[in-house]
């Protein structure tokens, strides 16, 4: 794309030189290897959002308020370190570039935090310490996911530096983590949350075993710990000798510039505004829809993960296929294609359980044999609305990537680190809002923390809220998504060679 090398920290802003034969295609198999540090992440945060408020209500007792509270401030402090850690990243000097250090250093702390989640001491037990704990555990944890994921997600800006490339590394990047998610999050259900017996021989169901999450936890902390490792193995390519190279100093004058710029970037807002309210309705969605499957639907543990896993397994796909899409269109229409098919299945559910009142048990005999119905209605929509939602996370990603590259073209400077911490920083935003509001959600459609049976009219309204506020939040992000003009002609005017004045 350019001749001059990105590690050229600063050059005059008026004349940018460049070279404007594309470079190779990076291979799969380094994207690959670069993925792996993605599995990483999906571990940790797909174990958090698919089974924390679970293990604090319906096993510790903690009300859902107060649950909800103690994810969102969590996730609020990741949001605001994010701008910080991507400042430092950038600004970094060392013998292994400015994303290694950071990576594995960040990467094994997110391990161990994760196990410590759900290692809860015997002695805490009133509310109080449990809210305590319950905080405590996830700022260490979202502490780490800052000092890992926003050079994690820069070094992935800078292995690939088309606008092709780019799409086709957050595309395998995504299906890699829905991977990582389908082994440990959708059959966490058969591994480690099977059902249990009272002394009576009555049921009990696997989320309500405190035992589970503890085994769940080593499990998935030693091997978050090992897809680090390999990951930096795999990249050590890109951990080159930076300490001779200019930068603009870790000083709060440079960060509070660079994030002015970046807040100020207008093309970098319809970005983080579209992704934002999608992933707001992503996490409503992913958050509340735990309830559904144990109280509306009322799955046991191997269907939990069949219906869990194909929403994975289309979320991948989606990741894929938008690659394709963009490839012989455009990230915009990907786009589009990505909402139609989550808005398609969101409004479905609403449609089939709430407008025709099918029963979740509903079946047809076919032959003597009992179709069940309203489990595979269930699925099928699950899979359109995860397949469309598994498109938008590595569109906008490799948007933000896009207009990094656009921001060096005009400017000189390198701020990877910088972009992926803001659109982190937005994201993680919007993901506090949610946790704190599906908390409150719960608690409003009548759920009580750790009963055995819910209430019929607590049952049926949160999974009226589960049906209802995804379709609307992506039909609202449609718009801001709408208005975005970066295309790949954009891009291309830019690489001219000749004068870019800035």
């Amino acid at each position: 794309m350019i001749a001059m090398s990105r590690e050229a920290m600063s050059v005059p802003h008026k004349t940018l030189i460049m070279d404007s034969s594309p470079p190779p295609p990076v291979s799969n198999f380094r994207i690959l290897g670069y993925a792996l540090g993605e599995g990483a992440m999906s571990i940790t945060m797909n174990g958090v959002s698919n089974f924390a408020l679970l293990f604090y209500t319906q096993v510790l007792g903690l009300g859902a308020g107060y649950a909800g509270l103690a994810l969102s401030v969590a996730t609020l402090w990741d949001a605001l370190v994010d701008p910080v850690m991507g400042h430092i990243s950038d600004n970094t000097r060392s013998r292994w570039g400015r994303r290694m250090p950071y990576i594995l250093g960040g990467g094994l702390l997110l391990a161990f935090s994760y196990w410590l989640l759900w290692t809860v001491p015997g002695n805490i037990t009133s509310p109080q310490a449990l809210f305590a704990f319950a905080l405590g555990g996830n700022l260490l944890l979202r502490t780490a996911v800052a000092i890992f994921g926003v050079p994690f997600n820069a070094l992935g800006f800078e292995i690939c530096p088309t606008y092709e490339d780019r799409s086709r590394l957050q595309g395998i990047r995504t299906a890699f983590n829905m991977a990582i998610n389908l082994i440990f999050g959708a059959f966490a259900w058969a591994i480690f949350f099977r059902d249990g017996a009272g002394a009576d021989g009555a049921r009990i169901d696997g989320t309500k075993i405190a035992g589970n999450y503890a085994t769940m936890g080593w499990v998935l902390a030693g091997s978050a710990a090992l897809l680090v490792v390999l990951c930096v193995w795999t990249t050590r390519h890109a951990a080159k000798d930076n300490r001779a190279s200019k930068v603009q100093g870790n000083s709060l004058a440079a960060f509070r510039k660079d994030l002015f710029q970046i807040f100020g970037d207008r093309l970098a807002w319809f970005v983080f505004g579209f992704f934002s309210i999608a992933l707001f309705a992503m996490l409503l969605v992913s958050q509340l829809q735990m309830f559904v499957y144990v109280f509306f639907m009322k799955l046991p543990a191997d269907a939990k993960t069949w219906i869990h896993g194909s929403g994975m397994v289309a979320a991948g796909l989606g990741a894929l296929l938008q690659t394709w899409i963009t490839k012989r269109s455009d990230k915009k229409v990907a786009g589009y294609i990505a909402m139609a098919s989550s808005i398609l299945g969101g409004s479905l559910l609403l449609v089939l359980f709430f407008g025709f009142k099918l029963p979740p048990d509903a079946s047809w005999q076919l032959a003597g044999t009992a179709i069940p119905i309203g489990f595979i209605l269930f699925g099928l929509c699950q899979v359109l609305w995860w397949g469309g939602c598994g498109m938008l996370g590595p569109i906008a990603a490799s948007m933000v990537a896009d207009l990094s590259e656009i921001n060096f073209l005009k400017s000189g400077i390198l701020k990877d680190g910088t972009y992926s911490a803001v659109f982190m920083f937005i994201t993680k935003a919007a993901m506090s809002v949610g946790l704190l509001l599906t908390g409150w959600m719960v608690a409003a459609a009548g759920i009580v923390s750790g009963a055995e049976i819910q209430t019929p009219e607590a049952v049926r309204n949160i999974a009226l809220m589960t049906f209802l506020v995804g379709p609307v939040l992506i039909v609202i992000a449609f718009f801001a998504l709408w208005r975005y003009p970066v295309d790949r002609d954009y891009l291309r005017n830019l690489e001219k060679p000749g004068l870019s004045d800035h």
